[in-house]
């Protein structure tokens, strides 16, 4: 069974995804026994000593990404944020070039990182149909699209997002990503509506992966949190270090 497939079958029960920004955090996630890894758009782009929001060029992110990809053996997703560009035709060429770097899906998000709108409806339904057609056309049919919708977010309201993430469906995306969403009620409302899996973030009100997965959530992420702990694990460390002029602590 290829990597396509074993991701797709990962779905059919309960995914644990946690976020790496680098080949060493792939690595360690896949030593720590994970079935499959993401990235994290926001921990790649602060590794880059950037904030997020595609700041860089795709080649460079490219570059970067393709030691990450290479660093493991399990199935990996990237984080494509909204495509690195507006342009259909080059959104495509961007997902395919991921693609061949060997990833087995991607996130791409509605918002558009130029004007930090959602991106109208017919624009997004159009750019995840074309990614699609051209994914199809070059032997990337199984790449697993998760289509993340920020209207959540934007609006806080669930009829919206339920209209959005059910044109996506229709769109042929094989699963749906809500950041934001926490609410029970809510998250129920939206599973009843959908027929493709639905992934979570993980964030302060959203820990619990068994109560998630209760709900019907078949996919939860951790995003960019595992990142931040990282970061604030080696900042705090450092501090002690630098005041107390003494690493005992480092050898606990």
């Amino acid at each position: 069974m290829n990597k396509f497939k074993i991701f797709h079958q990962l779905h059919n029960d309960i995914l644990l995804l946690p976020n790496a920004w680098d080949p060493l955090s792939a690595l360690l996630l896949e030593q720590a026994g994970f079935a499959a890894i993401a990235t994290t758009s926001w921990g790649m782009a602060q590794a880059r000593g950037q904030q997020d929001g595609e700041q860089c060029s795709f080649a460079e992110f490219l570059n970067q990404l393709k030691p990450i990809v290479n660093a493991v053996s399990i199935p990996i997703s990237v984080d494509i944020e909204s495509g690195y560009s507006n342009d259909i035709n080059t959104i495509c060429q961007h997902v395919l070039a991921v693609a061949k770097l060997g990833a087995v899906g991607i996130n791409i998000e509605d918002s558009d990182i130029k004007t930090g709108k959602l991106r109208t409806q017919k624009q997004q339904i159009a750019i995840l149909s074309a990614i699609k057609e051209t994914l199809n056309k070059h032997g990337f049919s199984q790449l697993f699209i998760n289509a993340r919708t920020d209207c959540f977010l934007q609006t806080a309201k669930i009829g919206p997002t339920i209209t959005r993430s059910l044109a996506y469906q229709a769109a042929g995306i094989d699963g749906v990503f809500v950041p934001g969403l926490t609410d029970s009620a809510a998250i129920k409302q939206l599973k009843t509506a959908l027929s493709v899996p639905l992934n979570i973030m993980a964030d302060d009100l959203a820990t619990d992966s068994n109560s998630l997965f209760t709900q019907g959530v078949q996919r939860f992420s951790l995003g960019n949190s595992l990142f931040d702990a990282t970061k604030h694990f080696i900042l705090t460390v450092s501090c002690t270090f630098n005041n107390a002029k003494n690493c005992d602590h480092l050898f606990q």
